[in-house]
C-alpha cells in the first residue's frame, strides 16, 4: 500500500473519530418526568440512548405498548422518574449541513442550560437511532406540516405515552427550519400546560456541536481530542485504552493477589522450617498427673 493510500485512510479515520452524536433532552409543559444525575460524563453508546427512550416511552411510534418494561443502562445522564411519565415524546434529527450560527433556535437547545441533560455518542450514528425509531424523514419544505402533525400526536394523551420522531436535512433553507422548529417546540410547550402533562422531545444532531466547540476552541487542542477507535454492529464502542475503573479494578485484584500468596507462601516455609520440640501437653507434668 503507498504512502498516498495510507494518508487517504488515515485522514478518515481522524474525521470519523472526530465527529460526534448529540441527544438534548427537554422537558416541555409540566416537570418532574425526567431528571438529570450526578453522571461523570454524558457519553453513552446508540443501545443506550434507545433504552433510555423505551424506558421512558411505553408504546413505539405506531401506538402499540411494549409487552415488557425495558430498563435503562446504569450511569446515564438523564433517567426517567419513577412515578411520572410523560402524555408522549417526539424526536427531531437535524441533519446535513448544519451550521449553529445561522439557526440560534437549534443552537439554544444544544445548550446545557437548556435541557434536562445530554448524550454524547462518538460518532456518526443520528441516522441509525433514526432509523431504529422509525423516524419519518421529510423534505425540508414539508418540515413544518409534518412536524405539526407529529407534535399533535405527542401533546395527546389518547396515543398512550407514544415516541414519534421525524428527521429533516438542512440546506441552504436552514433559517426557515429553525423557525418553524421554535414555533412548534414553543407549541408543544403552551399546549401542554394547559393539558398539565409533559411531553419530552429529543433533539438529534452530528456534527454541529464539535463545529462551535472547534470555533471556540482558540488553539486548545485538548478540546477535540477523541478516544481512538471503533464501533461494533450493536453500537457499543471498543478501544484499545482502559478506562480508569478498569485500571483501578485491575489494580485491586493485581495486588489483593500478591498480598495472599505472600502470606501463604510465608506460612508454608515457617510451618517447613519450624523448631521440633516435645509437646508440652502429652510428655509435660500434666499428662503425668492425669496418668497418676
Amino acid at each position: 500500500m503507498t504512502r498516498f493510500n495510507l494518508g487517504i485512510l488515515l485522514s478518515l479515520s481522524l474525521s470519523c473519530l472526530a465527529t460526534a452524536t448529540t441527544v438534548s433532552v427537554l422537558e416541555l409543559g409540566a416537570s418532574g418526568t425526567v431528571h438529570s444525575t450526578a453522571a461523570t460524563s454524558p457519553l453513552t453508546s446508540s443501545n443506550g440512548i434507545l433504552s433510555f427512550w423505551k424506558s421512558i416511552h411505553s408504546a413505539d411510534s405506531t401506538g402499540v405498548p411494549r409487552k415488557h418494561s425495558v430498563s435503562q443502562y446504569p450511569g446515564m445522564a438523564v433517567v426517567p422518574d419513577i412515578f411520572s411519565k410523560p402524555a408522549g415524546g417526539l424526536v427531531i434529527g437535524v441533519f446535513g449541513d448544519v451550521t449553529l450560527e445561522d439557526m440560534p433556535v437549534l443552537s439554544n437547545l444544544l445548550e446545557e442550560e437548556s435541557a434536562v441533560g445530554q448524550f454524547h455518542v462518538r460518532g456518526e450514528h443520528g441516522r441509525t437511532l433514526m432509523r431504529l425509531s422509525n423516524a419519518q424523514a421529510v423534505p425540508s419544505e414539508d418540515f413544518a406540516s409534518a412536524l405539526a402533525a407529529k407534535a399533535a400526536s405527542a401533546v395527546s394523551k389518547e396515543t398512550g405515552n407514544r415516541l414519534d420522531a421525524i428527521s429533516v436535512r438542512v440546506g441552504d433553507d436552514s433559517k426557515d427550519i429553525d423557525a418553524s422548529l421554535g414555533r412548534m417546540l414553543e407549541s408543544i410547550s403552551q399546549s401542554a400546560r394547559e393539558a398539565g402533562s409533559s411531553v419530552i422531545v429529543h433533539i438529534v444532531i452530528e456534527d454541529g456541536k464539535r463545529r462551535r466547540l472547534e470555533d471556540n476552541n482558540n488553539g486548545d487542542d485538548a478540546a477535540n481530542y477523541e478516544i481512538p477507535g471503533y464501533y461494533d454492529d450493536n453500537g457499543n464502542f471498543h478501544t484499545r485504552f482502559r478506562s480508569i475503573f478498569e485500571i483501578q479494578y485491575f489494580n485491586v485484584v493485581l495486588w489483593t493477589a500478591v498480598g495472599l500468596l505472600t502470606i501463604l507462601a510465608s506460612a508454608n516455609y515457617m510451618t517447613m522450617y519450624m523448631p521440633l520440640m516435645p509437646d508440652t501437653l502429652l510428655f509435660g507434668e500434666s499428662a503425668k498427673m492425669v496418668a497418676e
